[in-house]
C-alpha cells in the first residue's frame, strides 16, 4: 500500500503530466482559435438542450445557413473571412506566407541585406507586389523601377513591370507582367483638333506621359521654358500642340520671332498680335523686344494699382484686359549666338547684345506680371543659349541630342544619376525629357497637331488679337545704346540705359621724318 508521500509525489506528476498536454495543445490549436470558437459556441448551444434529441439537426441546419451566408457575404466583404471557422486560419497562413514571399524579395532586390532579419509590412500574390515598408532604399521611385527592372529575372514569368507608388516613402504597388506593355506613348495618333482645356494653368494639355495619363506644362508663374533638340526631333511640332491649346483663351496673346524665316509658325499668323520671320534685320527684333520690356515694366510698376497685389497669378490670373504674354522666338540661336555675325559688323552686334539683354530682362521679371518666354534652338550651345536665359527659365523642354554637353545646355544642369537622357530617346519625332521647377525630369511625348488643323484653330480665333506694343519706329539716327521712346535695358527700380558713347575727332595724322 503507497504511502501518503508517494501518493503526493504521483499527484504531481501526473498534474505536470495533464499540464503539459494542455500547454501542448493550446500551442497546437493557437492557430484555429475561431475555429474552436465556433465548436465551443456550437456546444453550448447543444448543451442547453441536450436531453431533447431532435432539435439537433436544426440546430446543425441553422449553424449551417449561417455559415453559408457569411461565406457569400464574405467575397464581398473580405474582413468577415477573419471571423469565419477554417476559412479564417487559412487566410491567416496564406497572409504569412504572402508577407514571407515580400521580404523575400526585399532581399532579392536588395532594398534590405540578405542578413537583416526583420519582418517588414509586404505582401506578394498572383503577381502583384504591395510594400509599406519605409525605408530609406525606397524614397526613390525612379531608383525603385531601375533596381527592378534589371532583376527582374527573380520574378519567373516576368517580362515587365508597373510600379506605382501609391504614398510617399516606401509605399509601393509593383504588378509584374508576363507579357511586355505597350508604350501608351508610342500609340499615339495625331491630333484632329488642339486638346481641351479646363482653364487650370497649373495643368496645360500636351501630350502623354509613360503611364498613359495625360502630359501638362506648370504656366502659373512660368517666366521661361527653354527648347532645344535636333532638327526632327517634334520641336515645332511639340509647341504647336501644346500653345494650340492656349489660341481659343482671350487672355492670352502670342508674340513670335521666326529665326528660320520660314513658315514653320505661320499657322499662329492670323492669331499673332505680333509676328516677325524676318531673320536678317537686327534692328527691328531688337526694338520689337525692347517694347516688350516697355509693357513688362510699366505692368510692374501698375501692378497693385491694376489687381490690388504684386503679382498677377494671385489676383484671378491673366485676363483679356491684362493678358499673359507668350514670347515664341524659334531658332534663337540666329538672332543671339554672336558667332554668326561678322565681327566687323558693328550693328549687328549691339543689336545682338540689346535683343539678348532684353530677353534675359523678361525671363527674369516677367513672372510676376504675365511674360512667358519660349526660346527654341536645334543648336543648344552657351553662345545661342546664354546663361543670362537659361539660369533663370522656369523650365525646359529636351527633344533628343547627340551629346550630354548639348542637353546640359537645354536643361541648365546634367542629368542626374536615375535621371532619364536626352541622348537616350527613341529617334522618333516628339519624345523629350522635360524638367520643371523642382528639378525633377521624366520622359513625354509631345502630341502631334497638323498644321493645317492648328491653323483652322488659329484663323476661327482671330478675332482674339490685340496689340500689344502697338507700332515700332525706327530712330532716325542710329545710337549705341537704347533708342529714344525704348524702355531701358536696366533693373525695374529707377535703372537708367547706358548713355551712348561720344564719338572722338579724328587725330590728324603726323607727317613721317623724311
Amino acid at each position: 500500500m503507497a504511502s501518503k508521500k508517494d501518493e503526493d509525489w504521483l499527484g504531481v506528476l501526473l498534474g505536470a503530466i495533464l499540464g503539459g498536454l494542455f500547454v501542448a495543445t493550446a500551442w497546437v490549436l493557437r492557430r484555429f482559435w475561431v475555429t474552436l470558437g465556433w465548436i465551443a459556441l456550437f456546444g453550448m448551444a447543444l448543451a442547453r438542450d441536450v436531453e431533447t434529441v431532435r432539435s439537433w439537426p436544426l440546430y446543425m441546419l441553422s449553424v449551417a445557413v449561417l455559415l453559408v451566408l457569411l461565406l457569400i457575404l464574405s467575397r464581398r466583404f473580405r474582413w468577415l473571412r477573419k471571423g469565419l471557422p477554417v476559412l479564417a486560419e487559412v487566410e491567416r497562413a496564406r497572409g504569412q506566407k504572402r508577407q514571407r514571399i515580400g521580404n523575400r524579395l526585399l532581399r532579392d532586390f536588395g532594398f534590405i541585406a540578405s542578413s537583416d532579419p526583420t519582418s517588414y509590412r509586404t505582401w506578394f500574390s498572383r503577381g502583384v507586389w504591395m510594400i509599406d515598408a519605409p525605408l530609406a532604399t525606397l524614397t526613390d521611385p525612379v531608383w525603385v523601377e531601375n533596381v527592378v527592372r534589371d532583376r527582374l529575372a527573380v520574378i519567373d514569368g516576368a517580362q515587365d513591370v508597373l510600379v506605382e507608388q501609391t504614398n510617399v516613402g516606401g509605399h509601393y504597388r509593383i504588378t509584374f507582367l508576363s507579357d511586355a506593355r505597350m508604350d501608351p506613348r508610342s500609340e499615339m495618333a495625331p491630333l484632329d483638333r488642339p486638346l481641351s482645356w479646363d482653364g487650370n494653368w497649373d495643368a496645360v494639355p500636351y501630350g502623354l506621359r509613360a503611364d498613359g495619363s495625360l502630359a501638362t506644362h506648370r504656366v502659373r508663374e512660368c517666366s521661361g521654358t527653354v527648347v532645344g533638340g535636333l532638327p526632327g526631333g517634334g520641336k515645332t511640332g511639340g509647341l504647336t500642340a501644346l500653345l494650340s491649346v492656349l489660341v481659343p483663351c482671350p487672355a492670352v496673346q502670342f508674340l513670335i520671332w521666326d529665326g528660320k524665316g520660314g513658315h514653320d509658325w505661320g499657322w499662329l499668323a492670323a492669331r499673332a498680335s505680333l509676328f516677325n520671320r524676318d531673320d536678317e534685320d537686327r534692328e527691328q527684333i531688337a526694338l520689337q523686344l525692347e517694347a516688350v520690356v516697355g509693357v513688362m515694366r510699366e505692368r510692374l510698376d501698375r501692378m497693385v494699382d491694376l489687381r490690388g497685389g504684386p503679382s498677377i497669378w494671385d489676383t484671378g490670373g491673366p485676363s483679356e484686359d491684362l493678358p499673359l504674354l507668350v514670347l515664341v522666338i524659334d531658332e534663337c540661336q540666329a538672332i543671339l549666338d554672336k558667332e554668326l555675325i561678322p565681327r566687323d559688323d558693328k550693328d549687328a552686334l549691339r543689336y545682338r547684345q540689346r535683343a539678348e539683354a532684353a530677353i534675359s530682362v523678361l525671363v527674369r521679371k516677367g513672372r510676376s506680371v504675365g511674360v512667358w518666354v519660349i526660346p527654341t534652338t536645334q543648336k543648344p550651345t552657351s553662345d545661342s543659349l546664354p546663361t543670362t536665359i537659361g539660369s533663370n527659365a522656369a523650365s525646359a523642354i529636351a527633344f533628343r541630342v547627340k551629346t550630354h554637353e548639348a542637353e546640359r545646355a537645354i536643361m541648365g544642369t546634367a542629368p542626374g544619376a536615375n535621371d532619364p537622357t536626352a541622348t537616350a530617346l527613341p529617334a522618333v519625332p516628339g519624345f523629350a525629357v522635360v524638367s520643371s521647377e523642382t528639378g525633377d525630369r521624366e520622359v513625354v511625348r509631345f502630341g502631334y497637331l497638323p498644321v493645317d488643323a492648328a491653323a483652322r484653330a488659329a484663323h476661327e480665333s482671330s478675332s482674339l488679337r490685340r496689340s500689344v506694343i502697338g507700332p515700332i519706329i525706327r530712330p532716325t539716327e542710329p545710337t549705341e545704346g537704347p533708342t529714344a521712346g525704348s524702355e531701358p535695358m536696366g533693373d525695374a527700380q529707377g535703372e537708367q540705359a547706358p548713355r551712348p558713347r561720344r564719338k572722338r575727332a579724328s587725330r590728324k595724322p603726323q607727317a613721317e621724318p623724311a
